[in-house]
């Protein structure tokens, strides 16, 4: 196993000098060894040989705390080299009890100088990713809000048909973005779980509603068998929609005209008290898989099937962000399937009970006490793009807003401060602009002297869609986070609460 382990391993005893028991021959080559028996000589069979002790001096009391609360302990010292010099390396280890009963301490070491370089890379990939994602979602913005747009417009079932191609082939595109930039973010461990109130039944309606259209065109059959008592949840509501639109998409794409799914959803026992589990089936009469593939399933850019073959537009990744995703939940997902008579996944996911001060005061208004609500609101968008701010205009206006707009966050800030308190109910604020960035802005506008001004809500309305982004955007101030392309049903909820609240 330690020849298998990236980095070097050692076992050495519970006594002054740490005495080896067992070192790897990939600690011996960070060293500058042929062999794990030239570095055993050389160090006189102890770490004491080669370890620098000055360091282990600073080092050892921090390691000493955690080794008595049992925890893994991290040391960071150098280790003479064959050659005389010094590695600098990083030592995470633990105390552990041998088949003998016996103290040792089983450690990895690393070249800390290579694994610096390493982060520094991990961190220009994600610096990288995070431009990319902007870069890649302001021009599908504009695609996707014009086709919306048009379609308003429109009346000739031919070119209304145009358009709802345009706006089907879109989202697909924008799928197979968030496919790859989502795989990028999992490996670089930037996903964290996010759990906010949901009522589960809504999910349940909303995805029902996103595939009624393509599930209707090919003259398949949706059965839903929900067995839900406690749909009030506290969860990560963006993953679980995630992980639905891809078993979901996948079982429409691959399932002939005529077929049947069925999605079954049944409450189980949770595990701890205050804890469900929801165990969700998703069964399909599709083309199945072979039993050859099915090992390869949850692995990435991998298909049974081209698109060559298949006809079947995607990346090969949307299983493998299911898996991962499901995991990080401490969920569960098991594939049951067979060539030519169809695909069974059953999804076992944990949540917790929402407490009902989350849902007892839930407002179910209709349209139109929610453009009373909404009407007359003054807006201030701060937007550099000119087609996004196109789109945002005419999306706001319809609702009843009053919009003004700026070009970057520099002017929004002098709009604050020239404008009287109470002109703007809300802004609307993009975070990567010229001459100032709405990061920047907010804190400028939140540190004005008028408590009024400085007080107002400010939303992101941005291409940065991360949740990393959405977490930089509440410690820079503002009240929300809203990402494109934008999701008019989206906006209207957002705002609707937040003027409610503020009532």
């Amino acid at each position: 196993m330690s020849d298998a382990i990236h980095g070097g391993f050692k076992i050495s005893k519970k006594d002054p000098k740490f005495t080896f028991v067992m070192v790897s021959e990939q600690l011996a080559k960070l060293l500058g060894y042929e062999t794990s028996e030239e570095l055993m000589v050389a160090s006189g069979g102890s770490m004491a040989g080669i370890v620098n002790k000055e360091d282990t001096a600073r080092e050892m009391s921090g390691a000493t705390k955690s080794i008595e609360n049992g925890e893994m302990y991290t040391m960071h010292y150098r280790l003479r080299c064959k050659d005389g010099s010094w590695k600098n390396v990083e030592d995470r280890g633990r105390l552990i009890l041998n088949e003998k009963g016996e103290s040792e301490f089983w450690s990895f070491i690393v070249d800390q100088d290579l694994l610096t370089e390493l982060e520094k890379a991990n961190e220009a990939k994600t610096n990288f990713l995070f431009n990319m994602s902007h870069d890649i979602r302001t021009p599908m913005n504009a695609i996707i809000g014009y086709s919306e747009l048009v379609k308003k417009e429109l009346t000739d079932p031919k070119l209304l048909d145009y358009s709802e191609k345009i706006e089907h082939s879109s989202n697909l595109l924008l799928s197979i973005i968030n496919n790859v930039l989502d795989m990028a973010r999992i490996e670089s461990g930037k996903v964290e779980l996010n759990e906010e109130y949901v009522d589960y039944s809504d999910i349940k309606t909303e995805i029902f509603c996103i595939f009624e259209k393509d599930a209707s065109e090919k003259n398949i059959e949706v059965i839903s068998d929900w067995n839900i008592k406690n749909h009030h949840l506290l969860t990560d509501e963006t993953k679980i929609k995630e992980i639905y639109l891809n078993l979901i998409s996948n079982a429409i794409k691959y399932t002939p005209n005529g077929g049947k799914i069925t999605i079954r959803e049944t409450e189980l026992p949770g595990d701890k008290e205050g804890y469900i589990r929801i165990k969700t089936e998703i069964e399909d009469t599709g083309i199945g898989m072979s039993s050859e593939y099915l090992p390869h399933l949850f692995d990435s850019f991998t298909r049974e099937r081209n698109t060559t073959t298949s006809k079947v537009l995607g990346t090969g990744l949307g299983m493998s962000i299911v898996k991962r995703l499901v995991e990080l939940m401490n969920g569960t997902i098991e594939v049951e399937s067979e060539l030519g008579k169809g695909t069974k996944f059953t999804l076992n996911l944990p949540h917790k009970i929402a407490d009902k001060i989350y849902y007892e005061e839930k407002n179910h208004l209709t349209e139109e006490q929610k453009r009373e609500i909404l009407a007359g609101k003054r807006i201030l968008l701060a937007e550099d793009n000119e087609l996004n701010a196109e789109i945002a205009l005419i999306i706001l206006e319809e609702k009843g807003f009053i919009v003004d707009h700026v070009e970057d966050g520099a002017l929004c800030v002098a709009k604050m401060e020239e404008m009287p308190a109470d002109t703007y109910d809300l802004i609307l604020m993009d975070i990567q602009m010229p001459n100032m960035d709405g990061y920047t802005a907010t804190r400028e506008i939140r540190k004005l002297s008028d408590p009024r001004k400085a007080s107002i809500p400010i939303i992101a309305m941005t291409a940065n869609a991360f949740d990393e982004d959405k977490k930089n955007a509440i410690e820079a101030g503002m009240n929300n986070h809203i990402a494109k392309p934008v999701d008019v049903k989206k906006i209207e909820e957002i705002l609707l609460e937040l003027f409610m609240n503020r009532a």
